[in-house]
């Protein structure tokens, strides 16, 4: 029988989103901080790359977990006992 820990819920978030900047700013600090406001995009928009391969990657796990979960779920209600257990 498979250890029902194995499918517990993770308990640290794994793909944490990059936070969007902010420019919803008079339009003289936009100005002066033109050059840190463009950095700023820069950095987000390599960090979401990084983002979504993390989210790709969780769906994958999940997708694992859940097969397994299938199996042994299917495991489990083919046992003797769950069967005359069921309806």
């Amino acid at each position: 029988m498979v250890n029902s820990a194995a499918f517990a819920q993770p308990e640290v978030i794994r793909c944490v989103p990059p936070e969007v900047p902010f420019t919803d700013l008079p339009d003289a600090v936009l100005a002066e901080y033109r050059a840190e406001i463009a950095a700023e995009f820069e950095a987000y928009f390599a960090a979401v790359s990084s983002h979504i391969a993390c989210l790709d990657t969780e769906r994958s796990r999940a997708l694992s977990e859940a097969h397994r979960a299938t199996e042994a779920y299917s495991t489990f209600l083919n046992t003797p006992s769950a069967k005359k257990d069921l309806p």
